[in-house]
């Protein structure tokens, strides 16, 4: 386990242990709400060795047993090992900020933040569960508790795993969104009213720390309103960071509007040209570094600011999660398109689709059930995609069964709601926050994220339906709260989210590496694709088309991931241990 330090530098070290020895624990993140939880153990006569937020842990849990994770709020992932009743507690938060592993056989039972350590164990041979590919092809990640290694799962969020003496193992989910239909009442101003306040409360909460802390800043609405509340409430000095992409990749350049709002707040403002630290070789490395395959082409930019971060700042504060909360993305405002298309009878419907007609795909979804046609907002490749290009002994449903639950219980509910609740359970966790966890951890920076505080989610998911689309306006509600401290331009902006030039990446600099890789006789072995429908999408790349885009690169990210982690894990791991220990053991001239 090896820490980075940002409470306590001098003193928190790991792990943690009770005054009688008896209660153990390490863990990966931030308690957030530290100082009323270190009131409270204090108050019953437990002394703490230092001011790290995550000694706190082992005293809540000699008072309250497991029950205490209600109790926190911040990012985890954590271990307890209670030496009284020989057992062993692990959770993880309850958004999904921190990733969490168990790895499970005859012989073992192991767990990390990183797959990628279980390398080191000797009895441990990765071997990929073919059965799962169908899921990432559709989802551009792989579903919690999943993963594409053979005896390897992952806590879901919000989710807790007890080992007993006698090998007994009990999971649960100890909090889980609630996605009961929202409110129906209250003002725009009044949910306005209501998430102002808390977001400064989070806020707050989120800026603290030892080291020097700064802020991602794209320029869009999420960011800014961060950028606006911490400045205001920082006391220090507080630095932004923007990535940016030249006039070589056209429309990709927002840093005008992020400097704008630094400008407006008196925040020193860094400029990061990314596309430089987007080559061949740094993809390559960004699939180890990953830990599981990840079709997200977010990724690129992020590495480069993250890096440049790095040099000056521990914490960074990042606005990822606004979208899946508040229902910014586009594809949620299909609700609407489809709900007039569905006033067209069925009869015509059918016509216009068998025809082929320009707007059949949407006919077709509109006599789909949700539970059918969504897959979370970034996937990739739909049922009958899949079909064409797995071989048929891999065409396996690409609903696994927690997966299956979720639409079965929650059928009922609007499909707006159903399609965040989704994202927030699966998208969020096991795409976005991994992605920043994985870089941030990686460039030695810890990644703060406001918006998924559970209390604000919570909050989020409450907002009435009308409140969060009208027409081209989306997250009206957090719109509202911009206005308040952001001029209307930068308000009301068109979105564009993190954005990466996918399509003239493949086709230029990253071309050649995809091309080979995904020709070569080594992938094609594999046995897992059609060799003419690979080649088929790679042949779109020329033409610069974005699906096929999307879709090259979530190839190229699972051989990429094969390759360095699968077949080269062990070596690359067992490498940097020997290092590590020949670096421990030099001795002090």
């Amino acid at each position: 386990m090896r820490r980075l330090a940002i409470l306590d530098v001098a003193n928190g070290h790991q792990p943690y242990v009770s005054e009688d020895g008896q209660t153990v624990a390490v863990y990966n993140g931030e308690v957030y709400n530290y100082p009323e939880l270190k009131e409270l153990v204090v108050s019953r006569g437990h002394e703490l060795r230092s001011d790290a937020d995550g000694e706190v842990i082992v005293h809540l849990y000699e008072e309250f047993g497991a029950p205490f994770l209600e109790r926190v709020t911040g990012m985890f992932a954590l271990a307890i090992w209670d030496r009284r009743r020989q057992e062993l507690l692990l959770a993880r938060d309850r958004i999904g900020q921190k990733p969490l592993y168990v790895l499970e056989s005859d012989h073992t039972f192991a767990f990390s933040s990183e797959i990628k350590a279980f390398m080191g164990l000797e009895r441990f041979q990765p071997e990929i569960d073919e059965r799962t590919i169908a899921s990432y092809l559709a989802h551009r990640f792989v579903p919690a508790p999943q993963t594409l290694i053979k005896n390897v799962t992952k806590l879901r969020p919000g989710e807790a795993l007890r080992v007993k003496r006698d090998g007994r193992k009990e999971r649960w989910l100890y909090w889980e969104p609630r996605l009961e239909e929202p409110e129906r009442s209250g003002s725009l101003q009044e949910w306005t009213e209501q998430l102002d306040h808390l977001l400064q409360e989070v806020v707050v909460s989120h800026l603290a720390s030892d080291v020097p802390l700064g802020m991602f800043l794209s320029g869009g609405v999420d960011s800014s309103v961060l950028t606006a509340l911490a400045a205001r409430s920082h006391h220090g000095p507080l630095h932004a960071w923007s990535a940016a992409f030249p006039s070589t990749y056209p429309g990709y350049d927002e840093f005008a509007w992020a400097k704008k709002v630094a400008d407006m707040y008196e925040t020193p403002i860094h400029r990061v040209d990314v596309d430089p630290t987007i080559t061949p070789e740094r993809v390559r490395e960004l699939a180890y570094i990953l830990d599981e395959p990840m079709a997200d082409p977010t990724v690129l930019p992020l590495d480069g600011v993250a890096e440049a971060a790095s040099r000056a700042n521990t914490v960074m504060i990042s606005g990822e999660g606004a979208d899946e909360i508040f229902g910014g993305y586009a594809g949620y405002g299909e609700v609407q398109s489809l709900a007039w298309i569905r006033r067209v009878p069925p009869g015509l419907r059918a016509w216009w689709i068998q025809h082929n007609f320009k707007g059949s795909g949407a006919m077709r979804r509109a006599g789909e059930p949700i539970s059918e046609r969504y897959r979370g907002v970034g996937f990739t490749f739909d049922a009958a995609e899949q079909a064409q290009l797995l071989v048929p002994e891999l065409r396996h449903a690409d609903r696994t069964a927690p997966i299956r639950e979720y639409w079965e219980t929650h059928r009922d509910l609007s499909e707006l709601q159903a399609m965040q609740g989704f994202d927030v359970r699966w998208f969020l966790p096991d795409d976005v926050l991994l992605k920043a966890d994985r870089i941030g951890m990686h460039h030695n920076i810890e990644i703060r994220v406001p918006y998924c505080d559970h209390q604000v989610v919570e909050l989020a998911l409450k907002i009435p339906l009308a409140l969060r689309r009208a027409r081209r306006f989306d997250k009206r509600v957090l719109r509202g709260v911009a206005e308040r401290y952001l001029p209307k331009d930068v308000v009301y902006r068109p979105k564009s989210g993190f954005p990466t030039p996918l399509t003239a990446l493949l086709a230029g600099p990253l071309y050649d590496m995809a091309y080979d890789t995904l020709t070569d006789s080594q992938f094609k072995s594999l046995g897992w694709f059609e060799a003419e429908a690979v080649e088929g999408l790679l042949g779109q790349l020329a033409g610069r088309s974005p699906v096929a885009a999307r879709k090259v690169y979530a190839l190229l990210m699972l051989e990429l991931w094969r390759q360095e982690l699968v077949v080269s894990g062990s070596q690359r791991l067992n490498g940097a241990l020997r290092s590590r220990t020949a670096l421990l053991q030099t001795p002090q001239m």
